[in-house]
């Protein structure tokens, strides 16, 4: 997925590559009764990958997603809202990634049309993308906060540390200030890590093209959020480099057990949930 980027005007195309990837990325959603739903608990990106397509989030927002609401939730984007309950699910064991499978069956009722496309090739060093976008829906951390119904678009740099402790596999953590934070309402950075967090976001990493087009931006998935500002400075993401070799296992294993097999995440995730 390539983007024009123009240099005399990058915050108008900031604003281009955020209204463009808003629509692949979903929050999730406790269903209530009478159509209601309950606030929003994280959020995932819509993906497509060998033909077949996914909602490719956290494992802490599908915990939350199987363990707390029995999977009986929505993924919603605007007025769009797709029911979740029943769809397969997985989670690999020792990562912090997970996918829930969109079938055919369920597309034909349910029909989704913009998905990110994972690519095949290897993972570019994010430490020399142009930035990382963070794409999501702020949720409430608790504290006295309104909820924020459009996803918002955090500009951030990626960076590595030896000296940051956490158990999450493959860090990449990023950081970002104010001015670099993309809303409909309004929204700054100590408000965003005071009240918020953007669990489950992908971060989607934009490179400058090697051709002798300089101004053309490639995008890649270079991970989700797992953990939000812990620091004080940004986020941690979990890197996606091993999110194809994830996702053509889940494959394999929905061709042997079909689509109608019994979730067991559930109760895996709930025995094991720290």
């Amino acid at each position: 997925m390539e983007f024009l980027f123009d240099l005399d005007d990058p915050l108008q195309c900031l604003e281009h590559i955020y209204q463009f990837l808003s629509p692949m990325v979903v929050a999730f959603h406790p269903k209530k009764s009478a159509g209601r739903t309950g606030p929003c608990f994280g959020s995932g990106l819509l993906l497509s990958y060998r033909g077949e397509k996914f909602i490719v989030t956290s494992e802490a927002v599908l915990s939350a997603a199987c363990v707390n609401h029995g999977q009986n939730v929505v993924a919603s984007n605007g007025s769009r809202q797709w029911p979740l309950l029943q769809l397969r699910c997985a989670s690999p064991q020792h990562l912090d990634l997970a996918a829930i499978h969109l079938p055919a069956d369920w597309l034909a009722r349910h029909p989704v049309e913009n998905c990110f496309e994972l690519d095949y090739g290897t993972l570019p060093d994010p430490m020399a993308s142009a930035f990382t976008l963070l794409l999501g829906y702020p949720v409430s951390n608790g504290r006295p906060a309104g909820q924020l119904s459009s996803a918002i678009g955090v500009v951030s740099r990626p960076y590595s540390s030896n000296t940051r402790r956490n158990q999450v596999v493959q860090p990449l953590f990023v950081e970002f200030d104010s001015r670099d934070i993309l809303s409909r309402c309004r929204l700054d950075k100590s408000t965003l890590q005071a009240f918020y967090q953007l669990g489950g976001a992908p971060a989607i990493s934009l490179y400058h093209s090697f051709q002798q087009d300089s101004n053309r931006l490639t995008a890649y998935l270079q991970g989700v959020v797992v953990e939000w500002d812990h620091a004080r400075i940004g986020a941690t993401v979990t890197s996606s480099a091993l999110l194809s070799g994830f996702l053509d296992s889940f494959l394999l294993r929905l061709r042997q057990d079909g689509e109608a097999a019994p979730p067991e995440l559930a109760e895996l995730l709930a025995r094991f949930r720290h």
